[in-house]
């Protein structure tokens, strides 16, 4: 790798949060997503909202959430120009130490069916798909 730095990710970094996400096959952006829920999670989550940036550009970004229980992995994308380079596993191990600094028993993330590439990297990095629960989302 480069030698580039996983930093905290600050409120002003939001909008090339979204450009990085809208970008990236297999991101989708939902509800929460905006400027303003993305800075109060951001204030809520201020050790586990991670990036990594070259010349100002950021080229890659994981958002972690923890609820004083459990830890939530979000948006974990890395530019096309950068994939393949260790970036994704790096952010991802930070990620994961940060929410465990904070007693995450257990640490979760989302990936959509049609996102193949994501399953394949989590699965390398030692993530298990779970075959005991389902997801439900409540429509307001």
């Amino acid at each position: 790798m480069e030698g580039l730095n996983i930093e905290l990710a600050k409120e002003t970094d939001i909008p090339l949060m979204l450009e990085l996400w809208r970008d990236t096959p297999g991101v989708e952006l939902g509800v929460g997503d905006d400027e303003t829920s993305l800075k109060a999670f951001m204030q809520k989550n201020p050790s586990t909202c991670l990036q990594i940036k070259t010349q100002g550009a950021i080229i890659g970004t994981v958002l972690g959430g923890f609820d004083g229980r459990r830890g939530y992995i979000y948006h974990l994308a890395v530019h096309s120009n950068f994939q393949g380079k260790g970036y994704g596993k790096k952010l991802l191990y930070e990620v994961v130490i940060q929410l465990k600094a904070l007693k995450a028993e257990k640490i979760a993330l989302f990936v959509l069916n049609s996102n193949h590439a994501a399953m394949t990297f989590y699965e390398k990095q030692d993530w298990v798909k779970r075959q005991d629960v389902e997801i439900f989302s409540f429509k307001s």
